[in-house]
């Protein structure tokens, strides 16, 4: 028959996981209702995790059961129950393993609740040339004759980058580049894909201001988050740009920026960059990343 001291133990045992998993559910819950959530997790997956806060009450309540039972059958004089396996015996052990649990818990509760910035996106590395998933095609060759090229020649392409380079004919021909929310990476990629292509073109984004250690204090960058599912693998897209008034504009600011396609040498790399026509200022949008548009190559 066990003894109340290790009734005691189990009980304690269930009772916290009841605590931890009720925890999780409830930390869900609160970050759906104060619209914080979306800082976490993608919207495609929103609707899982808001699921699994179910299971995660689900699975507290059957361990605050179990921890009833015990006591319970602990007030019968034999009952002749099996309560299966138990906690291992090493209070060190059990530490470090309910440790593991509550440390997210408890970060998930004090810590702020912000968006990432450039502090971030400096530990992650800045990327100026959009998708590396998607290789350059070869560069088309030199028509015959002094003939304008077609938009097939413009946008010669591979199996690789049949999207972009059909993505790229539409931009081009358009008077100006509006880089839509739902097609950053994608809007990018195409610009960095057929650089030349679009020198000289005006587009106009929005993102936060980032600055890295190689750039001119004439310099920033107008950069997103993209995230597919999570905040753990959201990594930093951006577009270099330059402006005389770039000093006006601290770092993590929200601007809507409006510029002029060019190239620049930065880390050894040709990339893009804007020259500024127009620089507002704006408050920080209610949801900060951009997520991958799965559709874009169907």
């Amino acid at each position: 028959m066990p003894t109340n001291h290790s009734v005691r133990s189990l009980m304690a045992h269930y009772l916290f996981r009841a605590a931890l998993l009720g925890g999780y559910a409830f930390l869900i819950v609160f970050l759906n209702k104060t619209g914080e959530l979306s800082l976490f997790v993608a919207p495609r997956t929103e609707q899982a995790v808001k699921l699994s806060a179910l299971g995660l009450y689900a699975a507290a309540a059957y361990q605050a059961y179990s921890a009833f039972r015990i006591w319970r059958d602990s007030h019968q004089e034999d009952c002749g129950c099996d309560h299966g396996h138990g906690p291992s015996p090493s209070p060190l052990r059990n530490t470090l393993i309910y440790s593991l649990f509550l440390l997210p818990l408890l970060l998930g509760f004090l810590m702020p609740h912000e968006p990432l910035n450039s502090t971030l996106a400096a530990k992650k590395g800045m990327s100026f040339t959009g998708l590396q998933s998607a290789a350059p095609p070869a560069s088309p060759p030199a028509p015959a004759q002094q003939e304008k090229p077609s938009l097939d020649q413009l946008f010669a392409t591979d199996d690789y980058t049949k999207a972009y380079a059909s993505f790229g004919k539409k931009l081009y021909q358009q008077p100006s580049i509006t880089v839509d929310d739902s097609l950053f990476i994608e809007t990018l990629t195409t610009l960095d894909l057929f650089q030349s292509n679009f020198i000289g073109k005006q587009v106009t984004l929005t993102g936060f201001v980032y600055r890295d250690q190689g750039m001119s204090n004439e310099q920033f960058a107008v950069s997103r988050f993209v995230m597919n599912c999570c905040s753990a693998d959201a990594l930093p897209y951006g577009i270099m740009v330059h402006s005389s008034n770039a000093a006006a504009y601290p770092n993590d600011s929200w601007v809507n920026f409006t510029g002029t396609v060019t190239t620049t040498s930065f880390q050894n790399n040709t990339i893009l960059m804007l020259e500024a026509a127009s620089i507002t200022p704006i408050p920080t949008p209610a949801d900060t990343y951009a997520y991958p548009n799965y559709d874009f190559d169907l």
